[in-house]
């Protein structure tokens, strides 16, 4: 049963959760069929397996023989035990989910319409104006905000209709203003989300009328910046400058806007920035690299008091698009016990570390530094280009060797495991790799024809790396 959904949903669940699961399933209220019993024991049963969950502890013939008192359960009933437990534990985790204290204004409007639905229309109507008392107070402007206030409104032009005696406007017009809110707000990020995806891959132009209502902007800043973003993002080439007024007015605003919020604008400009330094727009290095270190000191980076892999090894590699090689290094060590995934920490730590000895020229030590990676892993695919480059840099006799077997492993093995845009842009980097090696120095005219052709690639890994080395051919 190692390899099942339910085992699956367990093993997600924190220890402190899986304990509370057990606590659950003695509800009488809850659990109360016929294999109320025999489902208590069964959870117990995976419980006292972990951590580790060993499919010799978990087997069918085991658990039966321990529940039923024989290797074989009677007709019917071990399904029907497992799908009971399946459904108490989606019930345990949505209930979870719900009453937890992030949801607490959905609960109160929810309970706000059960009192109406149940004739008490008063205590209904003094529960909307508590909630909404509250959310005018302490709600910061989020998209997340307009959606609940559409909500929120619509509740409230439910409840006037129940008093209809045909006096008044039964909220409508609140509810209409709530609505072209969040209309105008999530159709423009939708917008933008299409705009940043098309700069990364071809897509085709969306045929969408532009109707921006001077009201609405004027409302909201949420609304104002997103639209700011659709101007810089609709042209080909923005300017640094343009950015710079983003990150300026997401600055000014930040006390207007919800923390996830503004996290979300700043994901937005940063993987903006990336792929226009990807596509060879390397005058936005500073920018992105200024907004790391900002994101990172206000805390944007972070899940639960961790920091994702990507993002710790991103922040080093633009570090040293910049030469702040010194800061890479203080990150490194700063945050290496905060990456998540405890098994994977040293990997990482040793990735970083290699790519700060690499960037100070210290290619002897980068390469006693460098980490192994499981050939399943597109870190493989990083871990492989980063020894390349360190071969390429001092010149060595191993480097042909290295990029054939490379371009073997991609041919052969990766097209199991990576995607077909990934495998494109790893060969595309050996072979303008090869070029670069077959090219003289002081050869301007082919350095210059080397930089076109690189900066012609859509698909292109390690693309300033490689523009650096032409440039340096000439």
């Amino acid at each position: 049963m190692t390899s099942t959904y339910l085992l699956e949903i367990i093993k997600a669940l924190k220890p402190t959760k899986r304990h509370e699961l057990g606590v659950f399933l003695t509800s009488k209220h809850l659990n109360r069929g016929k294999n109320a019993d025999e489902i208590i024991k069964l959870y117990q049963l995976i419980l006292d397996s972990a951590p580790d969950f060993s499919s010799e502890s978990l087997t069918k013939e085991k658990l039966c023989f321990q529940i039923f008192s024989t290797s074989k359960a009677p007709s019917g009933r071990w399904e029907k035990i497992l799908t009971d437990l399946n459904r108490l534990l989606r019930i345990f985790a949505l209930t979870q989910q719900y009453f937890s204290e992030h949801n607490e204004d959905q609960q109160q409007l929810d309970w706000a319409k059960w009192l109406r639905t149940n004739g008490l229309a008063e205590h209904a109507q003094k529960t909307l104006l508590k909630l909404k008392t509250k959310r005018d107070r302490e709600n910061p402007e989020s998209l997340e905000r307009y959606h609940f206030d559409l909500l929120l409104a619509e509740e409230a032009h439910e409840w006037e209709s129940v008093q209809n005696q045909f006096k008044g406007d039964l909220k409508i017009p609140a509810l209409i203003y709530s609505l072209d809110q969040f209309h105008y707000n999530y159709r423009t990020e939708l917008i933008n989300r299409y705009l940043l995806q098309q700069k990364g891959t071809q897509l085709p132009d969306l045929e969408i009328e532009a109707v921006w209502l001077d009201f609405y902007h004027d409302k909201s800043i949420l609304l104002r910046i997103s639209k700011k973003i659709y101007h810089v993002l609709k042209k080909d080439f923005p300017t640094v400058g343009e950015f710079q007024e983003l990150i300026e007015l997401l600055q000014a605003n930040e006390n207007t806007l919800a923390f996830q919020t503004r996290s979300q604008f700043y994901a937005f400009l940063r993987s903006a920035c990336t792929l226009l330094i990807n596509s060879g727009h390397l005058d936005f290095y500073p920018i992105l690299h200024k907004m790391h270190k900002d994101n990172l000191e206000r805390g944007y980076f972070f899940i639960n008091g961790a920091i994702p892999p990507n993002v710790y090894l991103n922040l080093v590699v633009v570090a040293h698009r910049v030469e702040d090689i010194g800061w890479a290094k203080n990150f490194t060590e700063q945050y290496r016990n905060k990456v998540l995934g405890d098994d994977e920490r040293q990997f990482f730590y040793r990735l970083n570390m290699t790519n700060c000895l690499f960037a100070e020229g210290k290619f002897d030590e980068a390469l006693n530094y460098i980490p192994e990676a499981p050939s399943n892993s597109h870190y493989h695919h990083k871990v492989r280009r980063l020894e390349i480059k360190i071969y390429y840099e001092q010149h060595s006799d191993l480097l042909l060797y290295k990029i054939d077997a490379f371009r073997k492993f991609i041919v052969r093995t990766a097209t199991k495991t990576i995607s077909a845009n990934l495998r494109k842009m790893d060969l595309n980097f050996l072979n303008i790799l090869i070029q670069l090696t077959q090219t003289a120095r002081k050869d301007k005219a082919r350095s210059a024809r080397m930089i076109t052709r690189i900066e012609g690639k859509k698909l292109l890994a390690d693309r300033p790396w490689l523009l650096e080395k032409a440039r340096e051919l000439g």
